[in-house]
């Protein structure tokens, strides 16, 4: 019994001898589709939960697009003893570390992002937003970011 379908796509067969492994094409194909902006909308978020039992320092004021600090948008770092938590009230942001440019966390209502010491970061506004910055002492022993810069430790070590 034959199909009465229309043959839209047929299925192309690869020959390793002259087309490479299969891998190779899938990777090509997946990268295609990246550099035509097909994944462009797909948001990330920092889903990492807040420690409990963390002492608060400060905090800044609720900041909007037109009140921000300037060095929030800067390439900058979180102190040594401080673990920022960045909480937006309302709209969204983005949220870069310096040393992973190419991964973009959004941030939110419903997701607010850890902001560990010690790693250069910036904020991105893109739109209306209303946030804030809460500061807590940081403690080694509870918390570690092997992704932390840990800058004056090459001066401390050399200075013994």
């Amino acid at each position: 019994m034959k199909c009465n379908c229309e043959e839209k796509e047929t299925l192309k067969r690869l020959n390793p001898d002259i087309e490479g492994d299969a891998s190779e094409v899938i990777e090509e194909e997946i990268q295609e589709t990246i550099e035509d902006d097909f994944m462009e909308n797909i948001k990330v978020y920092d889903n990492l939960i807040f420690p409990e039992g963390l002492e608060k320092v400060g905090e800044t004021p609720w900041m909007t697009e037109k009140t921000v600090f300037p060095d929030i948008l800067k390439r900058h770092m979180a102190p040594k003893d401080k673990l920022g938590y960045l909480l937006v009230k309302k709209g969204e942001l983005e949220f870069v570390w310096e040393d992973e440019k190419e991964r973009v966390y959004t941030v939110n209502p419903k997701h607010p992002l850890i902001i560990y010491p010690e790693r250069y970061h910036h904020v991105i506004l893109i739109g209306p937003v209303e946030f804030k910055i809460k500061f807590y002492k940081f403690d080694l022993d509870i918390i570690k970011d092997m992704n932390a810069l840990r800058p004056g430790e090459n001066f401390i070590k050399h200075n013994k």
